[in-house]
C-alpha cells in the first residue's frame, strides 16, 4: 500500500483514496483560495493545487493536492455562501449541462506534477421542493457548484456525465493513479 499525503480536508478525497487501497495522511491547509485569481476554470484549479500543495511542508512520500470547480456559460460557480446563492446555482445547472473541473498536484522528490481533469454533468429539471429540500439539508454548502454527486438527493440531479465520474465527486482518479505511478 502506497502512502501518501493528501494536502486537503475533503472526506470525498480521502474517501476514494483508501478506497483505491492508498495509505492517506491529510494536512490540512491554511491557504487563502481567494489570493488566486484565474478566469479559465482550468487555470484556476490547477493554481489552487499548485499553491495548496507548496503550503505544505516536504515529504519523503507524495503530497497530493485538489481543487474543484463548477462552471456554466463561461461562469465559474464556487461554493455558495448562502441560501440565496445555492439556490441561484441550482437553478442555472437545472435541466442544463455544466463542467466540472478538477486540478490535481502531486510533488515527490522536489517535483510537481500538475494538472486538471474536465467532466461534462447534465442535471434533469430540479423541482422547487428538490432545490429547497436540498439547501435545508445544508449539503450545498461545501461543494463547488451547490451540490454533491455523491449525496444521496445530489445524484438524482444528475441525468448523465460525460468524462471520468470521481472527477465529479473531488479527484479524478484514472489520472491521479497514472500520474502517481508516473504514466501520463
Amino acid at each position: 500500500m502506497e502512502k501518501i499525503i493528501l494536502a486537503s480536508a475533503s472526506p470525498r478525497r480521502y474517501s476514494l483514496l483508501t478506497a483505491f487501497g492508498y495509505d492517506v495522511t491529510v494536512i490540512k491547509t491554511d491557504f487563502d483560495e481567494s489570493s488566486v485569481k484565474c478566469t479559465s476554470p482550468a487555470d484556476l484549479v490547477v493554481s489552487l493545487a499548485r499553491e495548496k500543495n507548496l503550503s505544505v511542508p516536504d515529504s519523503e512520500y507524495p503530497i497530493l493536492s485538489a481543487d474543484t470547480v463548477v462552471a456554466k456559460d463561461g461562469k465559474i460557480l464556487g461554493k455558495p455562501r448562502d441560501e440565496k446563492e445555492a439556490r441561484q446555482m441550482l437553478l442555472s445547472l437545472s435541466g442544463e449541462t455544466h463542467t466540472v473541473y478538477t486540478g490535481v498536484c502531486i510533488r515527490r522528490n522536489g517535483r510537481l506534477d500538475c494538472f486538471y481533469t474536465a467532466s461534462d454533468v447534465t442535471f434533469h429539471r430540479l423541482t422547487e421542493y428538490q432545490i429547497k429540500t436540498y439547501i435545508d439539508s445544508g449539503a450545498p454548502f461545501d461543494k463547488a457548484g451547490g451540490y454533491g454527486i455523491q449525496d444521496g438527493m445530489g445524484i438524482t440531479f444528475v441525468k448523465s456525465v460525460k468524462g471520468e465520474l470521481s472527477n465529479v465527486i473531488g479527484l479524478p482518479m484514472d489520472a491521479v493513479i497514472k500520474a502517481l505511478k508516473g504514466e501520463k
